[in-house]
């Protein structure tokens, strides 16, 4: 008969716990209840360690999910035995629901230091509450000095957290010391970034470069940007959790002065955000992203999309570029797969016909935008004239004794309007300037897209929307890549059949030679 087994868990919430051998203490307790009981506890049946029981994080604790997932595995364990309650939890709810979870699969939570508390007598009921009752409100306190603590030293400019960036601990605790290194190379950074001498970008490259990174990896832009516009470098202490400070007169040094960190704040402010989110232009490095599908995967989630993204073994800084399917994660080198489109292209061959029909239409496209330049530079005429005149009034109006009070207003005006005037001259030459070959270029780059659509498909200039139109147009049924990585298409559109004359009896010819799904 196999015998009942017990399983342990002994806890302390801070380092200097785990120092005066509580966990010690707690052991030899549970492991004397464990002889009492008659059970035995297994090598792999004990918890122990510096674990946190806060209110509300109980039920997802690591150690008690391991703990009931044990428990269920091997079904002869019939006890948890722990030293008392607030080794346990500190938290009465969590800790009788946590009690009920142990219960439902056969196993009873036992108190090894105090055995009053194990009855099912009503008494035993209530000291058990009294015991999580006080060890919950301990808790609290704990937590309410922590945070009043905090505050104060918040308050009194000391900064109780990790150092930041470029920081590191002091001799006195909460007054962080900047790192020899690191600390003088940030401020010459924010220093020439505040002055005006970089750009965010090159303040970043500059970083990047410099002994900040020194056994670091190289800061990306969100991130920078959250260090140099950070209060704490300008001497200010912000905290804004549960302790809530903020604090000017920090006690550690400021590598920026308060003003300069303000020109920081202006600079990124008015910078340029050229990406707020996904790139919904694509990736040019791979053009083929959810364009191209794997046969195999077709009728799973995702459809077999192949989607590109770098590789690297983890040993060496070099990557290599591939194609991945969503669904089935088999992968191809770009390059392979770069190749094999090419190939799909050029097995087939617009028929003259069809060209000189494109070419018509590329003509009509042309002779829109010639009479929507004619109508911009009409408009931009007639709003030379109308700011000229508006600039004259403002002249007379500066000239008038009657304005004689807001006078410097209306200089900055004109001023302002005067600059407007040089944007539309400047516009209105470049427009009427514009060599008379721009037609003849754009013919012949728009006959080079015709007959090489192959390499200009997966140009990175060509945007995804386009690439969809154009792969929609040429390949309606979709692109594929079979299990003995053939690319094909079921189906090839009428630009490349072209017109059913006689004369277009090679095209024709090639056209059969499309590979149907399925065979």
């Amino acid at each position: 008969m196999t015998k009942d087994l017990a399983i342990t868990n002994c806890r302390v919430s801070s380092d200097e716990q785990l120092k005066s051998n509580s966990l010690n203490r707690q052991r030899d307790a549970v492991l004397s209840a464990a002889e009492r009981l008659g059970v035995l506890i297994p090598e792999d049946g004990q918890w122990s360690g510096s674990v946190s029981s806060m209110r509300g994080k109980n039920i997802k604790r690591k150690d008690i999910r391991e703990m009931l997932e044990y428990c269920v595995k091997h079904k002869n364990v019939k006890y948890l035995i722990v030293d008392e309650p607030d080794r346990f939890m500190r938290s009465i709810d969590e800790a009788y629901y946590i009690e009920m979870e142990f219960k439902l699969i056969g196993v009873r939570v036992w108190y090894a230091s105090d055995d009053d508390l194990n009855g099912d007598q009503l008494q035993a009921k209530l000291m058990k509450f009294m015991k999580y009752f006080v060890a919950e409100g301990s808790n609290e306190e704990r937590q309410r000095k922590s945070i009043n603590g905090q505050t104060n030293a918040g308050q009194a400019g000391r900064y109780t957290y990790c150092p930041k960036a470029g920081y590191m601990k002091g001799s006195v605790s909460g007054i962080h010391e900047l790192h020899p290194e690191r600390g003088p190379a940030l401020r010459k950074v924010l220093k020439r970034l505040a002055a005006g001498l970089l750009s965010p970008t090159n303040a970043l490259i500059e970083l990047n470069n410099s002994p900040f990174t020194n056994n670091h990896a190289p800061y990306k832009m969100d991130k920078f940007e959250k260090i140099a516009t950070n209060p704490y470098y300008a001497g200010i202490i912000v905290i804004n959790k549960q302790v809530k400070v903020y604090n000017e007169h920090g006690l550690h040094e400021a590598i920026i002065t308060l003003k300069e960190h303000r020109h920081i704040l202006d600079t990124f402010n008015a910078k340029q955000k050229y990406q707020t989110g996904p790139n919904r232009n694509g990736n040019p490095l791979f053009p083929l992203n959810n364009i191209m599908e794997d046969e195999a995967c077709i009728g799973l989630k995702n459809r077999g999309r192949l989607v590109g993204f770098k590789h690297s073994n983890g040993k060496y800084k070099k990557f290599y570029e591939k194609y991945r399917c969503r669904s089935c994660k088999r992968y191809w080198h770009k390059d392979e797969i770069h190749d094999k489109i090419l190939d799909l292209f050029e097995k087939y061959e617009m028929s003259p016909e069809t060209q000189r029909k494109i070419i018509d239409a590329l003509e009509i496209v042309w002779q829109k935008d010639d009479e929507n330049k004619i109508d911009e530079i009409a408009s931009i005429k007639r709003a030379i004239a109308e700011l000229t005149k508006y600039i004259e009034q403002k002249v007379e109006s500066a000239t008038n004794d009657s304005y004689s009070s807001i006078k410097g207003d209306i200089l900055k005006i004109i001023d302002k309007k005067k600059n407007e005037l040089s944007d539309l001259e400047i516009r209105l030459k470049k427009l009427t300037d514009e060599e008379d070959d721009d037609k003849k270029e754009f013919m012949e780059f728009a006959l080079s897209f015709i007959t090489d659509t192959g390499n200009h498909f997966l140009e990175p200039y060509v945007s995804k929307a386009n690439r969809l139109v154009c792969k929609q147009m040429l390949f309606p049924a979709g692109i594929y890549i079979n299990s003995v990585e053939k690319v094909y298409t079921p189906k090839v559109s009428v630009f490349y059949r072209g017109v059913e004359t006689k004369t277009d009896t090679e095209v024709s010819e090639k056209v059969q030679l499309v590979r149907v799904k399925g065979l």
